[in-house]
């Protein structure tokens, strides 16, 4: 059984029976191979419900780790997954990803380029569930890592709504770091809405550009403000393309996420500038149950989820759950 679940990583329920019959001479079919799957997913998901609840109910940290660790980091992000149902416009829906791992800050050094610190052990979570779910679940793993007593905390993300609604209700206490290229992203979109896609767009986003990075936030802002005034309000039923509406839709993206900005004393400190470790695990999911061949009942695909992301994760939790679990219990 733990064999069958390995081998999700092929990519399909299909590749997985193929594998397993060519490397282990194993005969299972695709069908038997997504029932042991999401029987063992069942499990896992039961395991995590059950840890979060306990979390939620004591509010209380559960030491995870033996010495407090100098860096934690908490990521998250979104995945599309499409689903069986009756309404077309309803097929695509969000899986949500969360990653906390640890770190050793890695203060900037003048004349080299800055990296961030590397990221130690990883350890992911993931639901279909509502993002407030996801907050309640990735809270519990991150005090599983000792988050309670770790030394520094921080949280990197973009800034969509759904997201920050988990920083802040689930990691307030937790330094915010808006992911630096989806920032660059944003002012981008404002150069290309105010200046065309010529050369001045390009002077203009490069100067800016070169205030975030610096921390000189005071005169960004007044010159995003003064773009904006210079071009006027966007009409009351502009679509969402049309240039003042993007330009007034970026300033107010700034505007919320100003506390996430000041990339030059992160630097100082040590701390990521990016959250291209979560992006790269929903990369990872998304090759195991993102397709456009690929429909899946809701709790299908969330007991495959638990799967892939206790078989992705390099903090020992799948070793640990078949160390708790024999084979004659899970079958």
């Amino acid at each position: 059984m733990r064999k069958v679940c390995e081998a999700n990583l092929a990519g399909s329920f299909e590749k997985a029976a193929r594998l397993l019959g060519s490397l282990a001479g194993l005969g299972f079919s695709a069908k038997q191979v997504q029932l042991v799957t999401e029987r063992v997913g069942a499990l896992l998901a039961e395991e995590r419900d059950a840890q979060t609840a306990g979390f939620l109910a004591l509010q209380t940290s559960a030491g995870g780790v033996a010495e407090p660790v100098s860096l934690l980091v908490v990521t998250t992000d979104g995945g599309r997954v499409q689903t069986i149902q009756d309404d077309p416009d309803q097929k695509w829906k969000e899986d949500k990803i969360g990653v906390v791992y640890d770190a050793v800050p890695v203060p900037e050094t003048p004349g080299v380029d800055y990296a961030g610190p590397p990221p130690l052990t990883r350890s992911v979570v993931a639901t279909m569930d509502p993002w407030d779910t996801l907050g309640d679940h990735l809270s519990a793993l991150a005090d599983r890592r000792g988050y309670a007593r770790a030394e520094q905390k921080v949280f990197v993300s973009d800034g969509a709504a759904g997201i920050r609604s988990v920083r802040e209700r689930c990691f307030p206490d937790a330094a915010f770091v808006l992911d630096w290229a989806h920032a660059t992203r944003h002012l981008h979109q404002m150069a290309q809405a105010a200046f065309g896609t010529g050369p001045p767009a390009e002077t203009w986003f490069q100067r800016q550009k070169d205030r975030l990075w610096k921390g000189r936030l005071e005169p960004l802002f007044k010159e995003l403000a003064r773009v904006c005034e210079t071009q006027g309000p966007a009409p009351p039923k502009a679509p969402p393309e049309n240039p003042r509406r993007i330009l007034a839709t970026n300033l107010e993206y700034f505007r919320t996420n100003r506390e996430g900005m000041d990339y030059a004393a992160f630097r100082r400190r040590g701390w990521p500038l990016g959250s291209g470790i979560v992006e790269s695990t929903v990369k990872q999911v998304g090759r195991r149950v993102k397709g456009s061949e690929k429909h899946w009942g809701v709790p299908g695909v969330e007991s495959t989820l638990q799967v892939v992301t206790h078989l992705i994760a390099d903090d020992g939790a799948w070793d640990r759950f078949w160390n708790r679990h024999p084979l004659s219990k899970v079958a």
